[in-house]
């Protein structure tokens, strides 16, 4: 596994809502990294998708700079 050098608040956002795990969709964990949320967080947007005529949207965090892993 290689390092990621890029910190957690810069990588990109995925493109759909099912790209994101469970807990990443509820924002227990940061939508960069994946590790849980239990300390500063940062505010990343909006992650949305469909299913059929349903939109399924998501609230996603990110590990706070100095908190990446």
């Amino acid at each position: 596994m290689t390092a990621r050098t890029t910190a957690c608040p810069e990588v990109p956002l995925p493109h759909s809502f099912r790209d994101l795990s469970i807990e990443q969709a509820r924002g227990y964990a940061c939508v960069a990294c994946g590790k849980l949320l239990e300390g500063p967080r940062v505010y990343r947007g909006v992650v949305m998708g469909h299913d059929g005529g349903y939109l399924l949207d998501a609230d996603v965090w990110a590990c706070a700079p100095g908190g990446s892993p």
